[in-house]
């Protein structure tokens, strides 16, 4: 697998800042956001963006969507008249997936989210196709931080297998999260039976030990195997698909954050390294 950052876990100050420590830290690749492509394209050119990403051995695995696909009509149309040259610039710099999270508790009935996600969804997954991008959905699993709203959406694999499906579109598959996956209790044989061409991105983090599942937070988390979740089998369960594209370390955590983005990126990349080694 590709080893991959996420910016959560280091909160370096600008895309600068998180290439540096990336690379400082050894990593392959690294998660953007467009916005900070943007930024740093402006700032100089997308060739000069691009010299930089090849002088620091660094490919960009995976940005999120800047499409606010879940607000207003107008707020639709006005993302998706950008997207496009957000999208040329992307490829320009050898990305070709995104990746957005599905809210897991909402004010409307399932029925209602279900039709409304597979709308806005599949509109976008076709705009994306146009310049060879993959959408990866992530479901969330835990619920503590959502239950002012009133009905329960996609939170389990099988659920967010069936939105994909209710989208209908090739370019629409998985971006698996480790946190995720263990509080939703999904099962081995459930994800080793996961088709390789579902499984869009692959982020890796683990979760408090000693603390209910249905009890953990969705954003305090702990760097790979410093916690509760099992996650040699876990990840062997992915393998047996055939993935081996980016395992990205998304972790938030104060006490990491503490260490600075150069110690923050370096533990996530010793944990990384660690149980990349075991399987």
């Amino acid at each position: 697998m590709i080893t991959c950052l996420n910016n959560a876990t280091t909160r370096a100050k600008g895309l600068a800042q998180f290439l540096q420590v990336a690379h400082a830290a050894g990593f392959e690749a690294v998660e953007v956001g467009f916005s900070e492509l943007e930024s740093e394209a402006c700032q100089g050119s997308a060739e000069g963006l691009q010299q930089e990403l090849a002088r620091l051995g660094l490919r960009l695995a995976s940005a999120g969507l800047p499409v606010r696909w879940q607000g207003s009509e107008a707020e639709l149309a006005a993302d998706m008249s950008e997207l496009g040259h957000k999208l040329e610039l992307g490829r320009r710099l050898g990305l070709d997936t995104v990746c957005t999270w599905i809210p897991p508790r909402w004010d409307r009935p399932y029925v209602e989210v279900l039709a409304f996600c597979r709308e806005r969804l599949a509109v976008i997954a076709d705009a994306l196709a146009q310049y060879g991008y993959r959408l990866g959905l992530e479901f969330v699993a835990p619920q503590g931080n959502f239950l002012e709203r009133q009905y329960k959406f996609v939170s389990t694999l099988a659920e967010a297998l069936h939105l994909i499906g209710r989208i209908g579109r090739p370019n629409v598959g998985l971006l698996l999260d480790s946190y995720h996956l263990f509080v939703a209790g999904a099962r081995e044989d459930e994800i080793s039976s996961l088709p390789r061409e579902l499984i869009v991105h692959l982020h890796v983090n683990d979760a408090l030990p000693c603390v209910p599942r249905e009890e953990l937070e969705d954003l305090r988390r702990l760097l790979p195997g410093k916690g509760a979740i099992p996650l040699i089998p876990m990840l062997r369960a992915v393998m047996k698909t055939g993935y081996d594209g980016a395992i990205s370390v998304e972790t938030f955590s104060e006490e990491l954050w503490a260490l600075g983005p150069e110690g923050a990126a370096r533990q996530a990349k010793q944990a990384l390294d660690a149980i990349l080694a075991a399987l």
